[in-house]
């Protein structure tokens, strides 16, 4: 039963060196931004998860922040640029924060944020600057954290510098449209930085961390955008509210109202005609209303199907990256075994000629002492 037990034992040992080594190899990476900027105690990983735990908190302060400065402010031109503003504003945030190199992701958010608090004035232009004051704070409380992850970064407790090159080049590329056609901040990060490249290894530690990326993005997405697509929805409405073609119907429909009044009063005997008209204008509007819904549930569950592929797609993608690896590891421990039978088949070959070669030693020895034995015998005789 010994015997049969052998080859199991030299797999596991061999297995169990293979993930050593492998373990061994897998030092933690920095990329070359992090490493041209500060500190070197910081790895690629612990900087993102930091950076993706902003993409989740500053999500919902912007949205908050959009959403106390439209009810306190009590307008609907206010509420309407706020709503359109947080349906920009939370996915380029998002956006930034999730970029490969969390460095770069710092640099675009506080350029970001920075943009943002220029803009905010132009943005909600009915609301008291009293709002906008309180508004203000809570955009430089949130470039305040920027900011700490920054010293964190660089090592440096005196940010001044890198505070104003942030706000002079927000200044001078401010935002004039969506956010998502603002200008790049590559030239700034450059500037700030001065990074030319990195390595194959650091590359493919990139990958490695864009498979946590698509697993934090998809979870972040999975609360985010059932939210977005409301706001998205709610945009349409108001958009389709004001079209051209709807205020002439509402214009038409209060032209109708006015005429229904005046046969009303001119034909008080006839109320049964009224009627038919008031249930006509009402069931159009309830119609109306019931097309309204059903745009938005649609709507709704596209981007439900569009979150459930998405999440899909990436646990396929992890399957087979387990897959692969289980399969490499397999390969290895199948050629260590095999290479160390090859070994030690030459050394029993070899062990087992020097037994062979002692036994007949031995015979030899056996056969001539006895010889010797037998002619002193007979010479006692």
């Amino acid at each position: 039963m010994a015997p049969a037990l052998f080859p199991v034992r030299v797999v596991t040992v061999v297995l169990f060196a293979a993930l050593c080594g492998g373990c061994a190899s897998l030092a933690p990476q920095r990329s070359a931004l992090t490493t041209r900027v500060g500190r070197s105690d910081l790895s690629v990983a612990v900087m993102r998860t930091r950076v993706r735990d902003l993409a989740r908190r500053f999500s919902g302060l912007i949205e908050a922040l959009a959403d106390d400065l439209a009810a306190r402010s009590g307008s609907p031109h206010v509420a309407s640029a706020m709503l359109r503003f947080k349906a920009n504003a939370v996915p380029a945030v998002q956006s930034a924060l999730f970029q490969p190199d969390p460095v770069a992701a710092l640099i675009d958010t506080w350029t970001l944020l920075a943009q943002i608090e220029d803009s905010l004035p132009q943005t909600a232009v009915d609301a008291s600057p009293e709002l906008l004051a309180h508004a203000h704070e809570a955009l430089v409380a949130l470039e305040s954290e920027v900011e700490a992850e920054w010293r964190e970064v660089t090592g440096r407790e005196d940010v001044t510098q890198t505070r104003d090159k942030v706000h002079a080049w927000a200044a001078a590329h401010p935002l004039t449209g969506p956010l998502v056609t603002r200008e790049s901040t590559t030239a700034l990060l450059a500037s700030l930085t001065e990074v030319t490249g990195g390595g194959l290894r650091s590359t493919a530690a990139g990958l490695v961390e864009d498979t946590r990326d698509l697993t934090a993005r998809v979870d972040l997405y999975a609360t985010s955008l059932p939210r977005q697509a409301r706001w998205q929805a709610e945009l349409v409405a108001t958009d389709a509210l004001h079209a051209p073609t709807v205020q002439a119907a509402l214009a038409e429909l209060g032209r109708t109202v006015d005429l229904l009044d005046r046969v009303g009063a001119l034909a008080a005997n006839s109320p049964a005609l009224i009627e038919r008209e008031r249930r006509a204008v009402l069931d159009a509007v309830h119609a109306e209303r019931l097309g309204l819904q059903e745009f938005v549930n649609g709507e709704r569950q596209a981007v439900f199907a569009d979150v459930g592929r998405e999440r899909q797609a990436v646990v396929d993608a992890l399957h087979a990256e387990r897959v692969a690896t289980l399969q490499q590891l397999d390969g290895l421990a199948r050629g260590w075994v095999d290479h160390a039978f090859d070994r030690l088949g030459p050394l029993v070959d070899r062990v087992f000629l020097w037994l062979t070669l002692l036994a007949v030693l031995l015979g030899v020895g056996g056969l001539l002492g006895g010889l010797l034995l037998t002619r002193a015998w007979r010479r006692a005789r």
